[in-house]
């Protein structure tokens, strides 16, 4: 019986294939008519599998040409056309291709198993091992999954790819640096995964080439990770980059795309007459009366119902802005404005790899050239990559190898934070819409100085100055392995890396053009800065492995040595008041303003372990271990030992499962348990105490003297966190592979986490850190992929494979210092990201409530007008509040009035959809990822829009859904400025942050062998490709999934695991692209 199952997927592909076992075959009239001549016959068979089963739809067909069928329900085909000689090739998912040449006779094929998925490995720490034989969590992704993508750096073509390990960008700038975080927040001091590319830290990968890597694995639990120690306590992801194989022929491979990108989800513009109304009537609801005058108020209608009228003019009055000074009275669109309808950015990459029987090699360079979205001032982004990669093998027992790699990478951007205060993409949504971009000349910029308005943002971006990074990235590292007996293998390299950055800034003066044809300058004067960074960073790495098998015994011994150091230094030199303005040199400037220079070291010393053993490929055994230590800590708590253990039971190797062994092909139970250290320090040296100075409260000799601040605590009684991870999975793979899946369950505690410590005021001193607190992660994960084909779709058979993804975490707090338990800080039981607030009870809708609720909710307000909100009385006392201070502290745990948890920010089933098809020469993939539960909280004015006359971020959707007479059963409540008492933290406003995303789909086309072949080309593709084309979520219509993904990941920084965004930055984009794929 269970050997009929596995003709389930054969059978459903077959559908509207006859009961008779008929075959279909498709012949391309070119190949007919050139074989038309020759002698052709029919070549019969029967296709069956090694359990003497029939396969049903195979695929057989002549090798070289589209003339093929499929087989029956009897596992028989009939294919005409053929010759003898011609190779016949029957494949089937699961089953290893076989080829054979026909004599003329029926042949009867028996297709094997394939055993590519028992065979396949998986990176791991210091070597690799068969996923059949992991007994640790670990994920792979393989590097061609980020091929024929517009991505702008390899994070981005991460993203959503391996359940749990999530990637967070903060912008859509081309240069962000991404966090990558696995399984959840491991401790309340922050930290991310530790990242190695080829066996080596790399803080930055948007610096690599995505078109150099060979595969991506995440190690997720303390067993697998346990070899790097102290610094894998937040997962690791191991990055290794192409290279060469011995035997390989010569491969060129050159690939581009040239792609367009658009901001995503950005707000709608606001007409200036509406914009000016709200704002009226905002100012008026909180203080009484307008803001701006009528006459201003008059003048903006005016020109919005004749835009032929001047949006510039003399104020002859100084009711607009200033007499003498440019009134403005304009209707502009700044988001349509300030950003380009579409960024162009291309990228080139060719590389070469091959080998003979001793050498083998690898070497790429690639470019990325990317225009950026500001329409003014413009900002421009540039990467150079190159790499090289050689092995040889010098004797029979010694292969060397050496590989380089330099990157370059340079930005050019608008200087603009000394003139804005913060960044352009914050000002763009405060902006006033009645400001013109120019002047009536056409020329020059309006509003770059004067009263009464914010400023032209799209001038100061062009006339503001530049600022400049450029960073120079060289990698080199020299590697030996020795084999000296059977089963022993010692290798060995040294890396060393210098990384340069130079920034560069320049700030001109800007001016204003008056209307009697003088200039105003604009503040600050102008300045030129130099800031450079240059970090030395070198790693060696010695170990040593010996496998061996005795009978049906196998085990394998690995024991190395790590030491790594980086050296950092920095120096910022700025000079003001340039003698030309248009000449940013420090030494052509009349005062030196700031000079510093910093410095700083690293280092870390390791001793690992790990020891395999399996009995008959069913027992599993592994034991890791490193001994640690960091420069990080004082002596004698320098050093840790971080051990890890885990078992594997391939049940399927078992002779009770005999029976159901043509079901699942595997089966494998495991479990790990292990612990590692966490070095968590604000610097290198906190276990010193520093010294500060301070102006003194006293006059000496006429003026106020500095003196030195007492000595910060050192942090000398603070040593490792402690990080003990619990894994608990299951393997399966059926169907011959077709069906393969994977659950992993963990329990991961954190304790002895460091946090601040309160000293008595009699110490004279501040600081004071210890390891107090512990918490407690739950999480699990689950994959499941299907390959398979479907037999015959238009005469040729569509192969298809669909992956799905699901993860979840989240964290407890199970031990810390809050004796009061006050709910604006963390406390026993809390889980991470919990939202604490009132529950709505509607609008007030009339002035008689008003006057009641001023008693009722007094604790938030003593004003309430309608439209304001309602909360509701869940302690039934009368009132609205945070507790009874009669009773002792309010807004605790034990008195929190009318306070509830009303949800969590931390994401819940993350998931992702790989789908990927191939028919005849066309190729589909496509990636959806999301999340399926969160709630969020935004408090700030991208989201309720009105927050005072200059810093409000007003569009239509707040103006059409805010609370009047008219509007009672509005969304928003009565628009008010600067006064929080109906945007109290509430379920009504809570949002629903749940989203799925289409992060990737390209379609690509491989043009025909027998097209290219003549020229010499092996292969040709043609591809157009989208990244997020779509999404769909719960959150307010101009917020970005991706801009909520940046949440406090340090207590000292914010309530951790709460959003840290204003949602304010370089914007999200879509983004549309083509290119080619070729091979020589």
């Amino acid at each position: 019986m269970l050997k009929r199952i596995k003709s389930v997927s054969m059978l459903l592909a077959l559908a509207g294939v006859s009961s008779t076992g008929a075959a279909y075959a498709v012949a391309v009239p070119e190949v007919d008519a050139t074989r038309g001549m020759q002698q052709q016959s029919t070549c019969t068979g029967v296709v069956k599998d090694a359990t003497g089963e029939t396969v049903i739809g195979a695929s057989v067909v002549v090798k070289g040409t589209t003339n093929g069928t499929i087989t029956g329900l009897d596992g028989d085909f009939s294919l005409s056309g053929v010759k003898k000689g011609d190779i016949i090739q029957i494949s089937f998912v699961g089953y290893k291709t076989q080829e054979i040449a026909w004599n003329g006779s029926p042949i009867n094929i028996t297709l094997q198993d394939d055993s590519q998925a028992l065979e396949e490995v998986v990176v791991v720490g210091y070597g690799t091992q068969k996923k059949v034989n992991l007994t640790g969590a670990v994920a792979m992704t393989e590097g061609d999954m980020l091929e024929d993508r517009p991505i702008a750096n390899l994070a981005q073509g991460l993203q959503g790819a391996i359940p749990n390990l999530n990637i967070t960008m903060p912008s859509g700038n081309p240069n962000a640096t991404a966090t990558f975080n696995v399984r959840g927040i491991t401790s309340l001091n922050g930290g991310s995964a530790l990242i190695l590319v080829d066996g080596v830290e790399t803080n930055d990968i948007s610096l690599l080439n995505p078109q150099d890597i060979e595969s991506v694995s995440v190690l997720k639990d303390a067993s697998s990770a346990a070899v790097y120690g102290a610094r894998a306590a937040f997962g690791v992801v191991l990055i290794t980059t192409k290279k060469g194989s011995k035997g390989q022929k010569v491969t060129i491979n050159y690939n581009n795309n040239f792609s367009w990108s658009a901001p995503s989800r950005l707000p709608d513009g606001i007409s200036s007459d509406k914009w000016i109304d709200a704002v009226q009537l905002a100012n008026t609801n909180t203080n009484g009366s307008g803001y701006f005058s009528q006459a201003l108020v008059d003048a903006v209608h005016a020109y919005c119902q004749d835009p032929s009228r001047p949006s510039a003019f003399l104020d002859e009055t100084g009711e607009f802005t200033a007499k003498g000074q440019w009134a403005y009275a304009g209707n502009t669109d700044w988001f349509d404005e300030f950003y380009k309808s579409a960024a162009f950015m291309q990228q080139h990459n060719a590389s070469i790899q091959g080998g003979t029987e001793k050498n083998t090699y690898y070497g790429s360079i690639g470019y990325k050239g990317q225009d950026g979205l500001l329409a003014f001032g413009t900002d421009t982004y540039k990467r150079i990559n190159m790499s090289f990669n050689f092995t040889t093998q010098v004797t029979d027992w010694l292969e060397i190898g050496f590989r380089a790699k330099y990157n370059r990478s340079e930005s050019d951007e608008p200087n603009t934070q000394a003139y804005m205060g913060s960044s352009p993409y914050y000002e763009v949504y405060r902006s006033f819409p009645f400001i013109p971009i120019y002047l009536p000349d056409g020329e020059h910029f309006a509003a770059m100085e004067g009263s009464n308005f914010n400023y032209n943002y799209a001038g100061i971006l062009a006339e503001a100055g530049r600022i400049t990074n450029n960073y120079d990235d060289i990698w080199y590292t020299g590697s030996f392995n020795l084999t000296p007996i059977k089963g022993l293998s010692i290798k060995g390299d040294y890396t060393g890396n210098r990384f340069f950055r130079t920034q560069r800034e320049h700030l001109k003066t800007i001016y204003q053009l008056n209307p009697d044809g003088s200039q105003t300058a604009k503040m600050p004067t102008n300045k030129a800065g130099l800031r450079k960074y240059d970090d030395t960073y070198e790693a060696l790495n010695v170990w040593a492995e010996y496998k061996a098998q005795i009978k049906d015994h196998s085990f394998s011994v690995m024991a190395g040595y790590n030491q790594e150091r980086k050296n950092t230094s920095n120096m910022y030199g700025v000079a003001a008041n340039l003698y030309m303005n248009d000449f940013p040199i420090i030494d052509m400037a009349k005062d030196k303003e700031t000079l510093s220079e910093a410095a700083t070291v690293w280092a870390v010393q390791g001793a690992f372990f790990r020891l395999n053993y399996d009995y008959k490929g069913k027992y599993l055994v592994e034991l890791n271990g490193r001994y640690d230590g960091s420069s990080k800590y004082a002596s004698g708590s320098q050093w840790g030992f971080f051990p890890s253990a885990s078992l594997g039971w391939r049940l399927s190797e078992e002779k009770f499962f005999d029976p159901a062994r043509d079901l699942f092909q595997n089966v494998k139970i495991r479990a790990s348990i292990g612990s590692l250290g966490n070095q968590v320090t604000n610097g290198n040296f906190d276990y010193i105490g520093t010294v500060g100075s301070e102006n003194l409260n006293y006059i000496l000799s006429g003026g106020i003297p500095t003196g030195i601040t007492p000595a910060t605590l050192a942090y000398n009684n603070v040593t490792w966190e402690k990080v003990t991870t619990a894994n608990f999975g299951l393997d399966l793979g059926l169907l011959n592979n077709r069906l393969t899946a994977s659950f992993d369950y963990y329990v991961r505690y954190t304790t002895d986490m460091v946090v601040s410590k309160a000293y008595p005021n009699t110490m004279g001193t501040s600081g004071g850190k210890e390891n107090l607190a512990s918490m407690r992660t739950n999480g699990w994960e689950l994959t499941i992929n299907w390959n398979d084909q479907i037999a015959d779709v238009a005469g040729s058979p569509l192969k298809y494979n669909v992956g799905i993804g699901l993860s979840d975490s989240y964290s407890t707090i199970t031990k810390y210092d809050n004796p009061t338990g006050t709910l604006n800080d963390l406390y026993e039981g809390k889980r991470l990201g919990e939202i604490w607030g009132y529950t709505t009870d509607g609008f007030i809708m009339t002035e008689a409530e008003a006057a009641e609720q001023a008693k009722r909710q007094a604790y938030i307000s003593n004003t309430w007008i309608p439209g304001d909100i309602r909360y509701a009385d869940l302690n039934g006392d009368g009132v609205v509040n945070k507790g009874d201070s009669n009773k002792g502290p309010i807004n605790t745990l034990d008195n929190h009035g009318d306070l509830t948890v009303i949800g969590n920010q931390t994401p819940r089933y993350r998931f992702n959809i790989n789908l990927g098809l191939s028919w005849k020469n066309f190729d589909v993939r496509a990636l959806f990822e999301g999340v399926l539960k969160r709630d969020l909280w935004l408090s700030n004015e991208v989201f309720w829009g009105f927050n005072g006359v200059w810093n409000s971020a007003i569009n239509d959707y707040h103006v059409d859904n805010s609370w009047s007479e008219s509007n009672p059963n509005a969304y928003y409540p009565v628009p008010l400025f600067n006064d929080n008492r109906s945007r109290q933290t509430q379920t009504k406003y809570l949002q629903n942050a749940s989203y799925i995303r289409l992060r990737d789909l390209t379609i690509g086309y491989t043009l025909p062998k027998k097209w290219l072949e003549p020229v010499g080309i092996s292969q040709l593709k043609v591809f157009f490709s989208g990244q997020n084309l779509w999404e769909a979520t719960g959150l307010y219509k101009y917020v970005d999934p991706d801009m909520t993904g940046n949440t406090y990941q340090k207590s000292s920084d914010g309530m951790v695991g709460t959003l840290n965004s204003d949602m304010k930055s370089y914007p999200f984009c879509r983004s549309y692209s083509f290119g080619i794929n070729l091979t020589f």
